[in-house]
């Protein structure tokens, strides 16, 4: 039977990926989540002990980020507090309410800032729940991240079949009539899916008993690889197909080879000629039934008018009036909203600035733009070693190529959206630096699974 820490972080695993797809503070799902959250991080805590060191300097930059978001909770006097930028009209109002010398925490929504803090229970419980696995089991996590993908995209067929009104639908905001599957926007979805690509790349050069059981591999990776494609098409996420080009591309370059090397020159061709016209029939398949929704977007929409862009200005607007200090996690619908000119308004509200480094500049100030700047030197520094090293298992080099490409496929689409504040996306982004910052011990080889 297995041992308590690692039944903890199964089910750690499982709530987060049925109940962590939205990243809506108000998400009804929340309720669950975090005590079970709770629950499995004090059970592995009580029965194990990690080595933070093993994955370094994840923990030391998880806690700086908590450290960003927990000083914005501490009230500051009076004068402080009005002297830092942006707090002009929140000052008026202070005087309008008779609170003008009360102290105030930096955060405009300390309750949205509290929920901020607290989310970071889920990219620590996943560091946690890394660290008590063994290493085989550590490479093992492969499966269920893309058994758990596999499932969003079932479920996603399943909520399209049933209707737009369906129970599989289970966020109270969420797209309807899409194939979100077990999140609750299609741009995350696509997200999902593009980074999926390396990662299933990564899985057809993990060992096997035969060479004939390494070529069912790749072919079943081939046609994974297509199911995506064909999915995104339908899905219409513009994001998500860039995105999947992309992924294709990085799954490309974990193994340039395609294990060609093991065939002769006529099959290299036939298998190449046989993927790229494979491909092509669908994407004309999709065409000609107009379900490409995807490339319907990207060519009918005028960007022009995408909201997104046109608030764009505004944005910066906000930024320069606050940095370098923020304005508090969580707190950039109630900012935006004082700020949001009379030609964006709409039923709707902007609920995020679909930039995450914007946002976070935003909310977070020069502090947390520096934790950020810190993260992504160390992303680029770690990836060019694990790129130019000698690797100690082929399993473990084309894991750790997978996880810095899907890394970078999160980070590009947090260009555009806010995939990784979902709970699902921030643990799996979380486990994919785990996977790139671990280093196998010293005669670690493969052997198959």
């Amino acid at each position: 039977m297995p041992p308590i820490p690692i039944i903890a972080f199964a089910i750690f695993g499982l709530a987060v990926a049925f109940t962590g797809g939205s990243s809506r503070p108000d998400n009804i799902w929340l309720l669950g989540l975090r005590p079970i959250a709770v629950l499995c991080i004090v059970a592995m805590l009580l029965t194990a002990r990690p080595d933070w060191r093993s994955i370094r300097p994840l923990p030391l930059l998880l806690a700086l980020f908590a450290t960003t978001i927990a000083i914005q909770l501490v009230p500051l006097p009076s004068a402080i507090w009005q002297s830092l930028p942006g707090r002009e009209t929140y000052t008026r109002v202070a005087q309008a309410l008779g609170g003008a010398g009360q102290w105030h925490p930096l955060a405009l929504s300390p309750d949205r800032t509290w929920n901020s803090l607290i989310a970071l229970m889920v990219p620590f419980g996943i560091m946690l729940g890394f660290l008590l696995l063994n290493e085989r089991q550590r490479r093992l996590l492969l499966l269920p991240v893309l058994g758990t993908i596999a499932f969003s995209m079932l479920l996603g067929v399943a909520q399209i079949a049933s209707g737009g009104s369906s129970m599989l639908y289970w966020y109270k905001i969420s797209g309807h009539d899409q194939l979100i599957g077990l999140l609750a926007n299609r741009n995350h979805q696509g997200a999902m899916l593009a980074m999926a690509l390396p990662l299933i790349r990564a899985w057809t050069l993990f060992p096997t008993r035969s060479p004939q059981e390494s070529r069912h591999r790749l072919l079943m990776g081939l046609a994974a690889a297509a199911v995506i494609l064909l999915y995104i098409l339908v899905l219409g996420s513009r994001a998500g197909l860039v995105l999947a080009v992309v992924g294709l591309v990085a799954a490309l370059l974990v193994a340039p080879t395609l294990g060609a090397t093991r065939l002769s020159v006529r099959a290299r061709w036939l298998a190449a000629g046989g993927f790229a016209v494979g491909i092509a029939a669908i994407v004309v398949l999709v065409l000609s039934m107009d379900r490409a929704v995807a490339i319907g977007r990207l060519v009918d929409d005028d960007l022009s008018t995408e909201g997104r862009l046109a608030a764009l200005p505004t944005l910066l607007r906000i930024v320069g009036d606050t940095f370098p200090f923020g304005t508090g996690f969580g707190s950039f619908v109630p900012v935006y909203a004082s700020y949001e000119p009379d030609a964006l308004l709409k039923t709707t509200y902007f609920n995020n600035a679909h930039n995450d480094l914007i946002e976070l500049v935003i909310t977070g100030g020069l502090p947390a733009l520096a934790v950020f700047l810190a993260f992504f030197v160390w992303w680029l520094w770690t990836s060019w070693r694990r790129f130019t090293s000698p690797a100690r298992s082929q399993s473990w080099r084309a894991l750790h190529r997978a996880a810095s490409f899907a890394i970078l496929v999160l980070l590009l689409a947090s260009i555009a959206d806010y995939p990784l504040r979902t709970p699902l996306l921030g643990a799996v982004f979380t486990l994919l630096c785990c996977w790139l910052a671990y280093t196998p011990a010293n005669g670690t080889s493969d052997s198959h699974d």
